[in-house]
């Protein structure tokens, strides 16, 4: 039903038609704000593309698989290796997904010679899927793989008829450093373009006068009523609960007065403390991002 093979670089119609698969799954999964591949992203280690291609219609093997569209690539797999781990992101073409190929091709892989076998040293896979997609989650539990960590993505309208009322406390501003730090290390990587356009706008950073850890903060200043800014909170070493809670409201309140009336912040779900103090300001579960890990062999 399906093959593939291994390339150190995309080139010619491989570059094209791997572009275009990731083109129609950015724009078909983008309510869902699933995850993507981006063939040309920064890496850590050696990167490895996998380009898996199907027969053309009606040389498929079956009718149901004939009516699909006739496109050559139908799944891409993006594996940046350092040292035993590799980072892996894998993106199905929407009209061929739920019929078993990220599966198919799972169990091609470690079974074939030129599979992970063909990278001596590699032992673990990483990856994180965005908006918990039930696909990464069943291949998870068809090969053994446990969920390492998980950031909730939440929300909480300002203004309107019920603003947001809390004292006002001495906090310091200054211009946020081009490189922003992540709550958790690796979560963007896969991420979907308006995710990532909604935490490109981080343009200011916060500090309590008398308190532990920062909040960066990103909104448009030209952008219209309904805008979604994003706010992260990084808690200092040793912060207490009652910095974090005090930071997260003088972040609210600067938001408030910007005119932003909706917030988006990402949350660590493993820190007890910072979910607490999320559900306690009223921001709302919109969706879990999972790191998965599956040890090869």
């Amino acid at each position: 039903m399906i093959t593939w093979s291994w390339r150190d670089r995309l080139e010619g119609d491989d570059a094209v038609e791997v572009a275009a698969l990731l083109a129609e799954s950015v724009d078909y999964d983008a309510e869902a704000g699933f995850s993507t591949a981006r063939p040309d992203a920064p890496a850590s280690g050696a990167v490895h593309h996998l380009v898996v291609t199907m027969p053309p219609a009606g040389s498929r093997g079956s009718a149901e698989l004939d009516r699909l569209p006739d496109v050559r690539v139908v799944a891409y797999l993006r594996l940046d290796r350092d040292g035993a781990t590799a980072q892996a992101e894998l993106v199905v073409r929407p009209a061929f997904r739920s019929r078993g190929i990220g599966t198919l091709l799972l169990e091609q892989l470690a079974l074939a010679p030129d599979g992970w076998a063909s990278m001596p040293g590699l032992v673990t896979l990483e990856g994180w899927s965005h908006g918990a997609h039930p696909a990464a989650d069943r291949m998870r539990s068809r090969f053994g793989g446990v969920v390492e960590h998980a950031v909730f993505k939440t929300l909480r309208p300002l203004g309107g008829s019920r603003p947001f009322v809390a004292p006002v406390a001495a906090i310091r501003e200054s211009a946020a450093p081009e490189a922003v730090t992540e709550l958790v290390p690796g979560h963007r990587a896969a991420m979907a373009p308006g995710e990532l356009a909604t935490l490109g706008l981080v343009r200011t950073v916060i500090a309590l006068e008398e308190g532990e850890g920062s909040a960066l903060l990103g909104w448009d200043p030209g952008g219209a009523g309904e805008q979604v800014a994003t706010l992260t909170v990084l808690p200092g070493e040793g912060g207490s609960r009652t910095a974090l809670r005090e930071l997260t409201v003088q972040a609210l309140l600067v938001l408030q007065g910007a005119g932003v009336r909706m917030v988006q912040a990402y949350v660590d779900a493993l820190d007890d403390v910072a979910v607490s103090v999320a559900r306690e300001l009223e921001f709302v579960h919109d969706q879990s991002d999972l790191r998965y890990r599956l040890a090869l062999g």
